[in-house]
């Protein structure tokens, strides 16, 4: 992943003509309140010639060299810094700095001067602060020269700055992430904050803090270019994905000039300006903005990295991260979203498997990365939690047809896709053989498909109760959806005796009482777990409309 993060950070640079420190510099009016600029005027000797006053220049705010420093009081990079009180920054940011530099020979007398100097600066400082109420920035120029074009600045402004993020160094050592052999390395945290080394145990070789090189080694030219990668993904490549977030990243498999452009394409992706309308634009998730639809007719030259992360406060945590998922893999879960949404004529998006696999992160997580990598899932898992909501809403009055629809489109989604391994078997031909298809591969046994016509006929029953009564005291019956293998078989006589005192037990509903009693008598032994019995039921309930279509073809409906 970090290898791909220095691919994008190293062609964001080349594209964008700049160089490694530029990565580093910030805007000191990132706020767009620092509108005016104190300049600490030297000539070419290095002799204080006095103080100007200009306007700040947005358009280029990187000739002021500017990075803010760690901590409150302390130092900024540069000898750039925002103003708070005049005096405070002149002496605890802007004088600091040179102290700390007075090594260099340059800086040396630029302090001399300034200390020489110090009592007129600050009055003069005090003055121009008092004709203006806007912010104010202080900076210094030496023979008409910003900070940033003087090759001494840069070089210090950069050094400062690595050498605060370096935890642990080695000369003469491999870098990690571009393989070779570079003069100095380094191990740090500031790239992700999941990588520490608060901890002795997270070190190699002996929990030695000073070996800690060989955890992470990373040259400067990486570090700065991974960095820079990283920036542009959080700001540009973030996708919700319902209640999380996801970042896509990139990678080059093949370095081509067509790859090269798709690439190119991505890393020039404007949000409110894609290039697929709406109407043709299809979605995985809750999010417009997602660009899946657009890379997955890329060649397999690229990859992609899914990086699901937790980020709190300083701290971050990934919860998921799936690795070189391919375009073309991509494609084929579109092309079975394509599938599941023909056979149940409506949409299909990842919305239905978080409806059920919201709350349980881990396994959510476990079906997210199999999507996208393949694999194989527990279908009993899957039911079990799947008919932990069906049951709530049947229990409680809610739609359950729709939770329950929901939950077949899922396991038609993963059947589809390879992800549930389900034995077929070999089964008789019937009528109903067009409806069995939405519950694919999972309805291979006699007493599955007789469990699920009964709740079809139960269904009927049910609406026909409703109809005579306005209530359904047969609800009773289905014990919450908790039925076994005995409740099962001992509720088709009581459907039946209902429907003959309704004297609704018509031509069509004898047949399907026929249907249901062969299937069970065909299997004495159900081999199924509570959930999938009761799963099966309430299939059957809720695709009762198909089923008595077919029961009474172009006959007129006489299940209500």
């Amino acid at each position: 992943m970090l290898t791909a993060l220095k691919e994008i950070g190293k062609l964001l640079l080349e594209k964008e003509n700049k160089q490694p420190i530029d990565i580093l510099i910030e805007n000191p009016d990132s706020n767009g309140s620092y509108k005016v600029v104190w300049v600490l005027e030297f000539d070419k000797d290095l002799n204080f010639t006095g103080i100007t006053q200009e306007d700040f220049k947005g358009e280029n705010y990187k000739i002021y060299l500017y990075k803010r420093g760690t901590g409150a009081n302390s130092p900024d990079f540069s000898p750039t810094s925002r103003i708070t009180e005049p005096e405070k920054t002149f002496t605890k940011k802007f004088i600091r700095w040179f102290e700390n530099h007075k090594n260099i020979l340059e800086f040396g007398k630029i302090l001399d001067q300034l200390n020489s100097r110090k009592d007129q600066i600050i009055n003069e400082l005090n003055h121009l602060n008092s004709l203006s109420k806007d912010n104010k920035i202080i900076t210094v120029k030496i023979d008409g020269k910003y900070l940033y074009e003087i090759d001494l600045f840069r070089k210090t402004f950069l050094e400062d700055f690595l050498n605060k993020i370096k935890e642990v160094s080695k000369e003469n050592a491999v870098c990690s992430i571009c393989g070779e052999k570079k003069d100095l390395v380094f191990t740090t945290s500031q790239i992700y904050k999941f990588y520490t080394l608060d901890k002795e145990c997270y070190i190699t070789s002996g929990f030695d803090k000073t070996q800690a090189w060989k955890n992470f080694p990373v040259c400067e030219e990486c570090f700065l270019e991974v960095d820079y990668g990283k920036k542009f993904v959080e700001n540009n490549l973030k996708f919700k994905f319902y209640s999380k977030n996801y970042y896509l990243i990139p990678k080059v498999l093949l370095n081509t000039p067509e790859v090269l452009e798709e690439i190119s394409e991505i890393l020039s992706y404007e949000r409110k300006k894609i290039n697929l309308s709406k109407e043709t634009h299809k979605f995985l998730t809750d999010d417009k903005e997602e660009i899946l639809d657009l890379v997955k007719d890329y060649k397999d030259a690229v990859s992609f990295y899914f990086l699901f992360l937790k980020k709190d406060n300083a701290a971050e945590r990934i919860l998921l991260l799936v690795e070189d998922v391919l375009p073309s893999r991509i494609h084929k879960v579109f092309d079975t979203k394509a599938e599941v949404e023909k056979i149940f004529s409506q949409d299909y998006t990842f919305a239905k498997l978080n409806e059920f696999l919201g709350q349980h992160e881990k396994l959510f997580f476990e079906v997210i990365d199999k999507i996208f990598r393949n694999g194989s899932l527990s279908f009993g898992t899957l039911i079990q939690i799947f008919m932990r909501k069906i049951r709530d809403d049947f229990v409680n009055g809610k739609n359950f047809q729709k939770s329950t629809t929901d939950a077949l489109m899922n396991v038609s989604f993963l059947e589809k896709l390879g992800l549930l391994k389900i034995e077929g078997a070999v089964m008789e031909n019937s009528k109903f053989d067009e409806i069995y298809k939405k519950l694919g591969s999972a309805l291979n046994s006699p007493a599955k498909r007789g469990i699920f016509l009964l709740g079809a006929l139960t269904q009927m029953l049910l609406n026909i109760q409703g109809q005579e009564r306005g209530s359904t005291p047969f609800f009773k019956n289905l014990k919450g959806l908790k039925m076994n293998k005995e409740d099962i078989k001992g509720l088709l006589p009581k459907v039946i005796n209902k429907l003959m005192e309704y004297g609704r037990f018509d031509k069509g509903k004898k047949e399907l009482a026929s249907e249901i009693s062969k299937n069970l008598l065909l299997e004495e032994k159900f081999k199924m777990s509570i959930d999938e019995i009761n799963f099966y039921f309430v299939s059957g309930m809720t695709l009762y409309d198909e089923v008595a279509k077919m029961i009474y073809e172009k006959e007129d409906n006489q299940n209500d």
